[in-house]
């Protein structure tokens, strides 16, 4: 049974809000004026027993009192309301029985066990592949060096200086006939000179406004040190001119004007780029600027922005990346890739004595095409410092002279997994 309450104005309209609610088999229970009209208290499926019951009235001829049948139409739309909301409720939060909550859990433990075996297989698979591929590059190098004896004894030599796979097969390619070698050393190592990017710098003879750049400790003090030095041998202290540029690092102004005390050259601090602006404006008449950055991580998150600073003054400032022949070749590579944010004029390798094997910045120098200006292999000053257009065939030498220290471990499987023709050499 269903009751409710209507108000209105007057008896029609309560009357057809009864009939559109409740049909035309509603049973109209009381009616009363108030005070917004009518108030007619309707049910249907009406069931006068259950009424008497629920306002305590158990005579079948007695009046049931409009006000006890309006309290149950009010508890009957509350009761309606509740389980309306338990049942909304449920639907957005389903509970489940604890039976199905266990299968759902058995069941999430099953996939999860299906997914981490799938992972374990894919994993072996995986490995298999690695091995196989590692079996068959060994037997196809066994086979090109069998057949090949020369050219796989010349991408062995050139594997022990630390020669790239790629740059290794371009140099192969550049030589031509093999079989007319009659060294494994000369042609390749030769042609590994003339394959070097070098530039003719003409700055000791021209000077101008150099900027020294690169990751931290490179050696770009010292060579700036280097460069002055060789510089004042032809032309007055009062030529040059050493900007300290490195507001990060302590003691960086201190350390370049230990230097510059040497040969007498002043020494000046721009602690931002618009006092490095300002310094380069009073410094024109200078036959020579050389200026010391700051050290900076090709990963490090400001390098953009500080790049794009250094190359507001590009109009007159040459940079030079500085690069460390003891660096690894894919650091080398990721650095150069970096700071070609500003136009460079060249690179300047350093630490040439203290590599293990120079293939490695000899291959990332050819890879980029970055020319080198000079090399640098001690910490003599001027002594040690070369201009690379003189001296390609002597860093090559030197790389040479380095497999007497370093020793290189150059077998059948590491052959087998950079430089046959089945490790992907050929197509890099």
């Amino acid at each position: 049974m269903k009751i409710k309450r209507y108000t209105d104005k007057d008896m029609r309209q309560v009357l057809r809000r009864v009939r559109e609610d409740q049909g035309p088999d509603a049973v109209i229970l009381s009616n009363r004026r108030v005070d917004d009209g009518i108030e007619v208290i309707a049910a249907i499926d009406y069931d006068e027993a259950l009424v008497r019951h629920a306002v305590g009235t158990t005579e079948e001829n007695a009046p049931v009192d409009s006000d006890a049948l309006a309290r149950i139409a009010e508890d009957d739309a509350a009761n309606v309301a509740s389980r309306t909301a338990e049942v909304a409720a449920a639907t957005v939060r389903p509970q489940h029985p604890p039976a199905f909550a266990d299968s759902l859990a058995e069941q999430r433990h099953a996939e999860r066990a299906d997914a981490l075996s799938l992972q374990t297989m894919h994993d072996e698979l995986a490995s298999m592949r690695g091995l196989l591929e590692t079996q068959l590059s060994g037997l196809v190098w066994q086979e090109d060096e069998r057949r090949h004896p020369v050219r796989a004894q010349v991408l062995r030599n050139l594997a022990r200086i630390g020669i790239a796979p790629d740059i290794a097969n371009m140099i192969l390619d550049r030589i031509g006939s093999l079989n007319e070698l009659k060294s494994a050393w000369g042609a390749p190592l030769s042609m590994l000179a003339q394959t070097l990017p070098v530039v003719d710098d003409k700055l000791l003879e021209t000077g101008g406004t150099i900027a020294l750049i690169g990751p931290t400790g490179v050696g770009k003090t010292t060579t700036i040190a280097k460069i002055a030095a060789r510089f004042a041998m032809n032309n007055w202290a009062d030529d040059i001119a050493l900007v300290s540029a490195d507001a990060f690092r302590v003691g960086a102004k201190e350390h370049l004007t230990a230097f510059a005390n040497i040969i007498g050259a002043p020494v000046y601090a721009a602690s931002s780029f618009d006092d490095l602006s300002q310094t380069l404006d009073k410094l024109s008449h200078k036959k020579l600027v050389l200026i010391d950055t700051e050290g900076r991580s090709q990963r490090d998150r400001d390098l953009a922005g500080r790049l794009a600073a250094y190359g507001r003054n590009a109009d007159r400032v040459k940079f030079y990346l500085t690069l460390s022949a003891a660096t690894q070749e894919a650091a080398l590579d990721e650095t150069i890739r970096e700071f070609r944010q500003v136009p460079l004029e060249g690179c300047i390798v350093t630490k040439v004595d203290e590599a293990a094997q120079l293939g490695c910045v000899m291959s990332a120098l050819i890879r980029n095409d970055l020319p080198a200006a000079w090399f640098s292999d001690g910490q003599r000053i001027p002594d040690d410092l070369h201009a690379a257009v003189r001296k390609k065939l002597w860093l090559v030498n030197e790389a040479v002279e380095c497999l007497e220290a370093s020793k290189p471990i150059i077998d059948d499987l590491v052959m087998a997994q950079n430089y046959s023709p089945l490790s992907g050499a050929h197509a890099q």
